[in-house]
């Protein structure tokens, strides 16, 4: 059986549970980010200088590798640089990162002698951030998640399990109020496949299915369930 839900489920407030991803570089990412700090705060010749960028590119590669193995944001819009993917998703604004890919390339590829300590330091605390508010994103995933249209009632909740935080599969089951559904597509809904339906009153309807997922939908749900409510 297939239905169609109402997409504004995703406007209800949320509760969710927390599944633990430990990638086993993650502290490499601080070594780098400490041995690059040591370059520029004991030497100001621009070889070691050269070395922190080089290092600093270093670090944010990692957690990039460390982001996507968990994640895969890469592909919702693969036509793209990464780091346009992570602003587009609200991860990270991208800009002075972009700067860092910028000079390390001139320095490995265009024999650039970069020697502006100060600019170096900016780039270390900008690093720096990066990690901090993305470490949650490694560390810790929710993967099922309660959506409530009133947290405080309790009438109409559902339960969004995407098992995986790379989004392959989508169960939903919980109590929707009857208008939320449609049994045939319309605008601004959902499809939902693989439907069990039970009806609780007159108002009241219980779902169990599964969302049929496209690439929108993917992105709404990373948003909703893992961005938004880790960074924040």
């Amino acid at each position: 059986m297939v239905v169609w839900l109402d997409k504004n489920i995703f406007e209800w407030q949320i509760n969710g549970s927390i599944g633990c991803y430990n990638a086993e570089d993650i502290q490499q990412c601080y070594d780098y980010l400490e041995y690059a700090e040591s370059l520029i705060e004991n030497f100001d010749d621009k070889f070691h200088i050269q070395d922190c960028i080089k290092n600093l590119k270093c670090v944010v590669d990692k957690r990039i590798k460390q982001i996507e193995r968990i994640y895969n944001f890469k592909s919702y819009f693969p036509n793209q640089h990464i780091l346009e993917t992570y602003k587009e998703l609200g991860i990270v604004k991208g800009f002075v990162i972009r700067k860092l890919f910028s000079i390390r390339n001139d320095i490995e590829h265009n024999e650039l002698e970069y020697s502006n300590k100060e600019q170096c330091q900016d780039l270390l605390d900008t690093v720096w951030y990066f990690l901090k508010s993305t470490d949650r994103l490694v560390y810790e995933s929710d993967v099922n998640n309660d959506l409530y249209d009133d947290i405080e009632k309790e009438n109409y909740v559902l339960t969004i399990d995407v098992e995986d935080p790379l989004i392959k599969k989508a169960k939903v089951h919980g109590k929707i109020s009857k208008a939320m559904l449609s049994y045939d597509y319309k605008e601004g809904y959902i499809k939902i496949e693989k439907v069990n339906l039970s009806i609780i009153d007159k108002h009241l309807i219980y779902i169990d299915g599964e969302i049929v997922l496209n690439n929108e939908l993917k992105i709404i749900i990373a948003k909703k369930f893992f961005i938004n409510r880790i960074l924040n």
